[in-house]
């Protein structure tokens, strides 16, 4: 049997790799068959003597977003961790984090908060303010030169770790800190395919030097979610699992009599924030159709 390789990005019908067992080997060029299927940074895959992948190795997560039509993207293959970048400025919006949290939850991902710009004051809001009722992993840190990363590298030294977060926040500021050769590196995938343009929009997995991977990503001014049935998105809020069965099997958590979640929250069983954000975010998949 092949080697396995790992794939760094994507670029349509090809992309770039290196064997799993190698990270710091030249990236190779390979292509993709239609029937095979187009795979995702952070996928392990065989590879044909054509240089083609032959074969997508077992998945054990698939991270992505919505669409503007309510469809969902993936993005990358195989996540550990989903750092979630947020900082005082820009102020995020009040519905960014437990977006991220339901959706790294849904696809058993852990998920940790990475305050970015944490010498500028903190506010007293949404979603910072919420993080006090959230058993959450988080790290202070301040990415503008000197860095201080608040123990973040030694949290990532295995694993594949994409790194989240809105346009502003520092994201590009913290890649640079984590990935010394961070700019190498992204020459190096942009000078294998002659395409470097592509790189700028497509996710790119680089090695950690003190090892495992971490995920880069294109900024966005907001992260949504896509069209889903109640019951996935409820898998994305495992707060709900302990409150006991709702009187409706098919219970929306809202407004039906005889609700274990609403009462849990009412007595303070279930964070405030994180039932305020079911609601809003099941009022998105309300206006997307699906509900």
């Amino acid at each position: 049997m092949s080697a396995a390789y790992r794939i760094l990005t994507a670029l349509g019908n090809h992309g770039l790799a290196v064997p799993d067992d190698a990270p710091d080997s030249a990236p190779i060029e390979l292509h993709f068959r239609r029937r095979t299927g187009r795979p995702l940074a952070g996928d392990l895959v065989r590879v044909d003597d054509q240089g083609a992948v032959a074969e997508i190795l077992p998945r054990s997560n698939t991270f992505g977003r919505g669409t503007a039509q309510g469809r969902f993207q993936p993005i990358a293959a195989n996540l550990d961790t989903l750092l979630i970048v947020i900082a005082p400025e820009p102020a995020p919006s009040e519905d960014l984090l437990h977006r991220y949290l339901a959706a790294a939850r849904m696809q058993g991902v852990d998920p940790v908060v990475i305050i970015n710009k944490a010498d500028l004051p903190i506010p007293d809001a949404p979603p910072f303010s919420d993080l006090a009722e959230l058993d959450l992993e988080r790290f202070l840190t301040r990415a503008a030169q000197p860095a201080e990363l608040g123990g973040l590298p030694e949290r990532l030294t295995r694993g594949i770790h994409l790194l989240a977060g809105q346009s502003g926040v520092g994201k590009s500021s913290l890649a640079n800190a984590l990935l010394p050769a961070l700019e190498l590196h992204t020459g190096h995938l942009s000078r294998s395919t002659g395409k470097g343009r592509h790189t700028t929009t497509s996710a790119q997995l680089h090695p950690l030097p003190a090892g495992g991977w971490l995920v880069d990503t294109p900024g966005v001014w907001e992260y949504g979610l896509w069209a889903m049935p109640v019951d996935e998105l409820a898998r994305g809020f495992p707060e709900f699992d302990s409150t006991g069965p709702c009187r409706f099997r098919n219970c929306h958590h809202d407004h039906e009599p005889g609700c274990a979640v609403r009462e849990a929250a009412e007595a303070g069983r279930v964070p405030a924030s994180r039932y305020r954000a079911w609601l809003r975010l099941l009022g998105e998949q309300q206006r997307l159709g699906r509900l």
